[in-house]
């Protein structure tokens, strides 16, 4: 019995705090060269401080990882009231309204590259890229999705970042290198939950991702 003591006390003490930063790190190092794209369910609850609103949306998610490393995705919420596509798509961040048959085009620029990282985080992220970006803390094992997960803070060491996003929590199952949930706080109070579910890696997807619009669309503003 005294040689199962310390398995016992590390299956227990995994249970009860989860697993540590430097071991989600390195399992995700690990996975991130074989990442090139996801597809998943989403769900995505949005808090508005000023006026205490929270808005839950149900939809889906395709995200492509190009061999250029740049990023590409889709989150489609048909069924909403105010049921819309985003499309990444490079520089370009592209919103189309289908109840309305308008869209809008956004120029990222130069913060593409940020807006990558934001799309990447956790899927497809290096641990060592994180920790770059991040100062990382484990906080504890939760279940979020049916799933045994350890919850990580990440807290922006850039300037910039840190004034659009105070910080990041994300949910990394035990078992794997990408999160079930993400949750992003503003420093106006705003935030945002982004929960995943039928998780897909790698799905086949032909040539770059793109989001076509229907005939008719017109662009906002014109």
């Amino acid at each position: 019995m005294k040689r199962l003591k310390p398995v016992l006390c590390v299956l227990v003490c995994t249970a009860a705090f989860g697993q540590s930063t430097d071991a989600i790190l390195a399992r995700m190092d690990q996975e991130a060269p074989k990442f090139h794209g996801v597809k998943a369910d989403v769900e995505m609850l949005t808090y508005t401080a000023i006026i205490s609103d929270k808005t839950d949306e149900k939809g889906t998610l395709k995200m492509q990882r190009l061999k250029s490393g740049e990023v590409r995705a889709i989150l489609d919420f048909p069924e909403q009231k105010d049921a819309r596509t985003i499309a990444f798509l490079g520089n370009i961040v592209r919103i189309y309204y289908p109840n309305a048959k308008t869209y809008q085009d956004f120029d990222v620029g130069k913060n593409a590259d940020v807006l990558n990282q934001f799309l990447l985080l956790g899927f497809g992220s290096s641990g060592k890229a994180l920790a770059q970006s991040y100062d990382i803390t484990a906080e504890g094992q939760e279940s979020v999705a049916g799933q045994n997960c350890t919850k990580l803070q990440l807290i922006p060491k850039s300037k910039d970042v840190k004034d659009r996003l105070s910080k990041i929590e994300v949910w990394i199952p035990n078992d794997a290198a990408y999160p079930v949930q993400q949750e992003f706080y503003e420093a106006s109070g705003n935030y945002r939950i982004v929960t995943y579910t039928q998780v897909q890696l790698n799905p086949p997807i032909k040539g770059a991702l793109e989001f076509k619009l229907p005939h008719g669309a017109s662009r906002q503003g014109t």
